[in-house]
């Protein structure tokens, strides 16, 4: 993989887990007279439009896993995403490189961001969305995020420091940090990484949740449900897997298969069963990995503290 493309995955990929969006506002260019880059980016996000860290409508309403603490959030990811942009912008900027200018994390939020998939971490949750476009993504899940990468030359040079526009390392006489400003700045913020434990504990309870007597006990309350309403399945999750997903848009069938779905969950309470099994269910892993879960969350918070301290400098210039 080129250089360049891995530096694209970074924005256009979902930060970690979910997805972030950035706009793609481009590389340098513009009057001088124009406010800095770290100017713009720190007034340029609309926090009331960022994503709820919980469900805000459906049978999952407000529901959270206690994992969730350990897992990352979208705040986390900005953050993290908004220092890096600092660092990379102030560094281009010894260089000549004065109107360096990223796109802005956090500017274009996703509607749902959630380590847990708390919204469809049961199956179907929403019956305003199941009415609508079945199991499918609303749209605004669906859009590639857009991609950026600096411009081909001397700022692609020195932001990943290779190029044959540097000399002996060195761009204009000036040294280039090695891996260039973008390996500076991993350098000096650290990675924000999702605990191994963390995940396995998120992925674990759910494959465990599945054996337990109370929720075998809800599926079948759930399957006689849904076969008066004239629907053969056996579990909550084989109704999205019959249909093409990946067609434009759900089918009359789906929409129907869905709206039942959903509410034959309300009606046998499966997804408050379910869900209740699954936090006493973490909440045993969590205890026995206490030691370790806490670990690495106090890694996390090292590297969140460092972009703090990197958005506060840039805000104090």
């Amino acid at each position: 993989m080129h250089k360049r493309q891995a530096l694209t995955g970074f924005f256009a990929a979902a930060a970690l887990v979910a997805g972030v969006a950035v706009s793609a506002t481009g590389g340098g260019g513009g009057a001088p007279d124009e406010p800095s880059p770290q100017t713009v980016a720190a007034n340029a996000v609309d926090e009331s439009k960022w994503p709820s860290p919980t469900p805000e409508r459906g049978l999952t309403k407000g529901l959270s896993l206690p994992v969730e603490k350990y897992l990352v959030g979208y705040t986390d990811v900005v953050q993290w995403q908004r220092a890096q942009r600092d660092l990379w912008v102030s560094c281009m900027a010894r260089f000549g490189f004065e109107k360096f200018n990223p796109p802005i994390p956090g500017i274009n939020p996703p509607a749902e961001f959630n380590d847990a998939n708390m919204s469809r971490r049961y199956g179907a949750s929403d019956a305003t969305q199941a009415a609508e476009y079945g199991y499918h993504l609303p749209p605004e899940h669906m859009d590639e995020p857009p991609t950026w990468e600096p411009a081909a030359g001397p700022e692609d040079a020195v932001f990943l420091g290779d190029g044959p526009e540097l000399s002996g390392g060195t761009y204009k006489g000036v040294t280039v940090p090695e891996g260039g400003c973008r390996g500076e700045a991993e350098r000096q913020l650290g990675h924000l990484a999702q605990g191994e434990n963390a995940s396995k504990a998120n992925a674990s309870s759910m494959t465990e949740s599945l054996q337990r007597p109370a929720v075998q006990n809800v599926f079948a309350r759930w399957a006689a449900c849904m076969k008066t309403k004239g629907y053969t399945f056996d579990d909550p999750y084989k109704p999205a897997g019959s249909f093409n997903l990946s067609a434009p848009m759900a089918s009359t069938e789906e929409i129907e298969v869905a709206t039942a779905d959903v509410a034959c969950k309300g009606e046998t309470g499966l997804i408050s069963a379910w869900y209740a099994e699954e936090t006493a269910i973490q909440k045993q892993q969590i205890a026995a990995k206490k030691t370790s879960l806490d670990a690495e969350l106090a890694e996390r918070n090292t590297v969140k503290a460092a972009a703090q301290r990197v958005i506060s400098e840039g805000s104090d210039k």
